[in-house]
């Protein structure tokens, strides 16, 4: 009786004070696997292997072709399609092997994380380790996730019509919602691993989070659409625009317009627009940072916060850094190992903030009995 007494015990303390660690180490997983995807994402545009795949298998698709005969079959799929009709008409079957491979890989990548959530959701749903509020929070998860895919292959159909490449708009929508879905399952991720955190007296300092939030926004957006048009390329150069700090296209009135927005390559008005305002706004967010450190380091100097504050710059200094080395080595074409890492610290970087948002909310210290309930959980 006492044993049994002992097990419930042990086990309503686990379901008040926190989760199981299984449940933590699946969060954590899923959460990397988020990271790879975007990543993946990412040299998948940048190698333009993006449209090499003309079809949507969420299933049969998890195969590859298998033997020269499955090859010639895709490969001539990609034939028909405008970006080897404009573009790569001149590919050889072992490039064309080559962006087949990026853009299958990106899928297949998306399928694995389906398989992971699915197997360690209905695991943990069966042992009783997933809760009500959690169950909820794992909803959105699944809708942001099932949003990000149908955009994916939304934005490779783009490019399957008149224009030979993928639309740097819908480009840009399915990658915020890949970092909207890495921003909420870390958020998640946060509140199951560290449920409980020491609160912070309102000294002012957090009002510096939301002009942050809101900047990071539309700087990860900005970039979106940077990638997705290529303006890079256009404007390889920095501090200034070929000459000019505020591009001379930019200035001109009659460049305003909805046709050069959306048939952007067209005229130089939306990539100089683009890059200017990304640049702009980067230049916004350095000072925005360096405002909120200058108030967090006088007036909370908390050791997990300091740390994240030295994080915080390091990130932001490192991502400066390699955007001004992406964009001054973009000639003719945009590098993909500066790139990708640039992706990357966009992310590292929205991680960072994300963290730093969970230090502020309301919360409240361990007391000595939780300090040991977590341990043992």
């Amino acid at each position: 009786m006492e044993v049994s007494e002992k097990r419930r015990n042990e086990t309503a303390g686990k379901k008040r004070y926190g989760y199981h660690r299984a449940v933590k180490v699946w969060l954590i997983v899923g959460l990397i696997m988020v990271i790879g995807q975007v990543v993946i994402g990412g040299i998948t545009r940048l190698t333009e292997s993006g449209l090499s795949i003309t079809e949507w298998k969420p299933l049969s698709g998890a195969m590859p072709p298998l033997n020269a005969a499955d090859w010639q079959d895709e490969y001539e799929k990609y034939a028909a399609s405008p970006q080897f009709e404009k573009i790569f008409a001149d590919i050889s079957m072992s490039d064309f092997k080559f962006i087949y491979f990026w853009e299958w890989f990106h899928r297949q990548w998306a399928r694995i994380m389906g398989v992971v959530f699915i197997v360690g959701f209905l695991v943990f749903w069966r042992k009783g380790w997933i809760d009500g509020p959690l169950m909820r929070r794992l909803g959105v998860v699944v809708l942001l996730a099932a949003l990000a895919a149908s955009f994916g292959w939304i934005m490779v159909a783009s490019g399957l019509n008149d224009r030979p490449w993928v639309d740097a708009y819908k480009l840009t929508i399915h990658l915020s919602l890949g970092i909207s879905l890495f921003s909420y399952l870390l958020w998640i991720t946060l509140k199951v691993v560290c449920p409980i955190s020491p609160g912070y007296p309102q000294t002012g300092v957090e009002k510096w989070l939301w002009p942050l939030n809101i900047v990071l926004a539309l700087q990860l957006i900005l970039g979106g659409i940077m990638s997705g048009a290529r303006t890079a390329i256009v404007y390889p150069e920095w501090p200034l625009m070929k000459g000019d700090f505020v591009p001379a296209v930019i200035k001109d009135a009659g460049m305003w317009t909805v046709e050069n927005m959306v048939q952007y390559e067209q005229s130089f008005f939306q990539p100089a627009l683009i890059q200017f305002l990304h640049r702009m706004t980067a230049y916004i967010l350095i000072v925005i940072v360096l405002a909120y450190l200058n108030q967090a380091f006088k007036k909370l100097r908390t050791p997990m916060l300091v740390k994240t504050n030295v994080l915080l710059i390091i990130l932001l200094i490192t991502q400066a850094a390699l955007g001004i080395a992406t964009l001054v080595s973009s000639v003719g074409q945009v590098p993909v190992g500066l790139g990708v890492a640039h992706q990357f610290g966009a992310i590292a970087l929205a991680g960072i903030v994300i963290f730093l948002n969970y230090q502020f909310r309301p919360g409240r210290l361990l007391t000595g009995v939780e300090k040991t309930v977590e341990k043992g959980i």
